[in-house]
């Protein structure tokens, strides 16, 4: 189609081909003419994503800078992405430095401040002329009254108390109190591990993140969670029925319950078990009580369909130490049992076989007769407890099938195995042995490709 003819076309068919021209492209169209500038600007900013750097100016001040000079690119917004992990050869930087904004953004920003009434204000607007990341991205928020999708990467986690803040009066307190968006349209929302967490210890972000809980269109939430002495709602008791897929990292098990017996609609969920020493001493300890998940879990009980547990240990690089410390692991998951919609389970193979083949568990025991497929990780393999190798894996997972143990899972059609272990290689021998051991049992036996 020759590009004269763009113009002559429809509004939904030049969007329909706008859709599938890359960011190049579209800057190239918005110069043809006033009206696909238009709507080629439309597409530009329906999704926002920018990247921190530190030898220039970071890009999220110049995003800001933009839609304080043209507010009406902020309608458009529908998706936003902040993302950026560390701060490449500069290990002396533990979290974004603040940069200075132009004078411009300043004066227009302090102004919407100041039109939300908000008590903080002061302090908020403070923090923009310093140009913190925080106080730069709760603007940001207040103005994109059309966000459904927002991605804050590790970087833009470290310190969040204006957009918590933020987000507590813009979704506790009466709308005719205060000039602030309800956040209605959010529906998506990620918000990452901060950037090197063991530096931050003293850190804390609980009161700052459980009020995306009460978005009222919440679907999916990936959130870092830090473990708060005594777990408390910061407001009423939120009741997220929207919210269908949630991830959570750091939380520990002690802390899970109360979070997921109010997710009466959730049907997937992704638990980072995560311990360092260090980080929430009076909470997270090395040791994990399997009961006490198991409990948190039934909460969800009658919705759940697929379950992640991932299982993360690091060392306490503040004091020096580069090896894994010592964990223990407790009790059992026999409550998983209970989770009767259960469809797809994945789980560190020692939380449910322990760390040798002396404290294995029958996996009837511990599987809900609805799950169809089981996927076993070698999560811990590095701790100093673990005494598996390929060939007891393959032998466990052989006699319980030979035993006829899971034959009640009539639903169960795949399990996939946590080898090879370490820097190990699967042989052609060991995957026709699979194979054989699956095909008597009626199901498939996988491993891990690596």
């Amino acid at each position: 189609m020759p590009l004269s003819s763009l113009p002559r076309l429809s509004s939904d068919l030049l969007l329909s081909i706008l859709d599938l021209l890359p960011f190049a492209d579209l800057l190239s169209l918005s110069t043809v003419n006033k009206r696909i500038h238009a709507l080629a600007t439309l597409r530009l900013y329906s999704a926002v994503e920018t990247t921190w750097a530190l030898d220039r100016t970071p890009p999220v001040t110049l995003l800001l800078r933009s839609i304080l000079n043209r507010p009406q690119l902020s309608g458009y917004v529908r998706s936003l992405r902040l993302v950026g992990n560390a701060f490449k050869d500069h290990p002396e930087i533990r979290e974004p430095p603040a940069s200075p904004l132009a004078l411009f953004s300043i004066s227009k920003g302090s102004r919407i401040i100041q039109s939300t009434g908000v008590p903080f204000a002061k302090h908020w607007i403070d923090e923009l002329r310093s140009g913190t990341v925080d106080a730069v991205v709760a603007v940001l928020l207040l103005m994109l009254p059309n966000l459904t999708s927002l991605y804050l990467g590790p970087n833009f986690t470290v310190r969040n108390q204006i957009l918590g803040k933020l987000l507590q009066y813009a979704l506790w307190e009466p709308p005719e109190e205060y000039q602030l968006p309800i956040l209605g349209n959010l529906q998506h929302v990620t918000f990452c591990r901060r950037t090197e967490e063991y530096r931050h210890l003293n850190a804390r972000n609980t009161s700052d993140v459980l009020p995306f809980f009460y978005l009222s269109k919440i679907q999916s939430l990936s959130i870092s969670i830090d473990n708060p002495v005594k777990f408390a709602w910061p407001a009423h008791t939120p009741a997220p029925l929207s919210l269908v897929s949630l991830e959570i990292y750091r939380l520990r098990e002690a802390r899970l319950k109360p979070l997921l017996s109010v997710l009466k609609g959730l049907q997937k969920l992704h638990w980072h078990c995560f311990y360092q020493p260090g980080l929430d001493r009076d909470v997270s300890k090395g040791i994990i009580e399997l009961d006490t998940v198991a409990i948190a879990l039934n909460q969800v009980c009658a919705t759940l369909t697929d379950l992640t547990i991932e299982a993360e240990c690091r060392p306490e690089i503040s004091a020096g130490y580069y090896d894994p410390p010592p964990l223990e692991i407790r009790a059992s998951l026999h409550g998983l049992a209970h989770l009767g919609k259960l469809r797809r389970l994945c789980a560190p193979w020692v939380f449910l076989m322990g760390f040798s083949e002396s404290s294995a568990i029958k996996l009837q025991d511990l599987l809900s007769p609805s799950l169809e497929l089981l996927t076993l990780t070698a999560d811990l393999e590095d701790n100093e407890e673990w005494e598996w190798h390929d060939d007891s894996v393959v032998s466990a997972i052989k006699s319980e099938l030979e035993n006829h143990s899971l034959s009640s899972l009539t639903n169960l059609y795949c399990i996939v195995l946590p080898i090879p272990l370490g820097y190990g290689k699967m042989t052609a021998e060991r995957k026709q042995e699979l194979r054989d051991i699956g095909a008597n049992a009626g199901l498939h036996l996988g491993w891990v490709d690596k």
